[in-house]
Parts: C-alpha cells; structure tokens; sequence
C-alpha cells in the first residue's frame, strides 16, 4: 500500500465525494501536505487518526498495526493487575509484559510499542534508564511512557519526566487514572 494517498484514493476507500475528503483537508480536519503540482496528499497513518477520531470504519486496504502497549514491573502481579485491566478497557490493544529492565529494551526494540508502562524501580536496569534508552532512539522514541513508583517524591516525578515520560503515576495505582492516560496516548 502506498503510503501517501490521493484524494480520489481516499474517496475510492471510503465511498465519498472526492470533494468531500477535500473540504476535511481544507478545513484541517484531515491533515495533508501538498505535491510541488499542487495536489492534496494524505499518509496512511494521518487518515487513519481522522477514521479513528470521527468514528468511521477503517478500510482494509489500509493495513493497521495493533497499538502495542508494554507494561514494565518487577513484580508480575502487578503487570498480570494492568495487562487484564489494560485489555477490558482497550481490546485492540496488544498487551506485552515485562519483568525486568533488560527484558523491556529488548521487548522496546524488537515490538516498538505505542505506550510504555513503567516501574521506576527495579533490579539491574531501573525505570530511569529503560526511560532514557527509549527516548534516545529514533525507533521508539514515539513511545508514551507512563511512569508508576510506590516511592513517589517530588524528585523522582521530576527526574523519570525529565527522561522522557509524560507522567509519572503514585502506588498502589489508581486504575481509572491509568486507562484515562494509555487512552490519552493512544
């Protein structure tokens, strides 16, 4: 599948007016960039957040990846607790798991997961680094990361924020915060 699509691509697909999937671009509904002949191109991945965003079905010629979400923690009820809770809640979601630091940058960088759910303590590689090594890499530094601790402190929420995360969560979770914010990044 090509990855830019042409108006009259896109009209095809979803059986519309050509017109009509000009007046979205037109009106910044629909986010497109322009050939230097003028003409209206839309990626893939642009036209699927406004499918998503309006409601509309997706159309099978676009190949849609799951969204990939990582829970991290040492203690693996606590990944079991949020990978069901995470899985009611988003069921087009896939759902990986890991236990240690290492095994999650090797998860990071062979899955590429949408959002990363992480501990910030945890033996051998901590949330800080796991947090670091996934900002600082071109593959996945698209990745949210929700940082969770059951030490939080000022200059922990601080430091794993300075690393890249987009919110740093209190232990023992509150669990509707949680799906509020992995809905939030996805």
């Amino acid at each position: 599948m090509a990855k830019n699509l042409s108006t009259f691509t896109i009209a095809e697909m979803l059986r519309v007016d050509p017109g009509s999937v000009a007046n979205w671009i037109d009106q910044g509904l629909l986010r497109a960039h322009r050939t230097p002949g003028g003409h209206r191109r839309v990626v893939a991945d642009d036209l699927v957040v406004f499918l998503r965003g309006h409601d509309m079905p997706i159309p099978p010629e676009i190949r849609v990846a799951p969204i990939r979400v990582l829970v991290v923690d040492d203690e693996p009820a606590i990944t079991k607790l949020v990978a069901r809770a995470l899985a009611e809640a988003h069921p087009q979601c896939e759902v990986l798991e890991a236990h240690d630091g290492f095994r999650a940058g090797t998860i990071v960088a062979t899955s590429k997961p949408d959002v990363v759910i992480l501990d910030l303590r945890m033996p051998g590689m901590d949330g800080f680094e796991v947090c670091s090594l996934i900002k600082s890499q071109e593959g996945t530094r698209h990745a949210e990361v929700l940082a969770m601790t059951a030490y939080p402190s000022p200059e922990n929420e601080k430091k794993i924020l300075d690393c890249g995360a987009r919110v740093c969560l209190a232990k023992p979770l509150d669990m509707d915060k949680l799906l509020q914010e992995v809905a939030a990044s996805i």
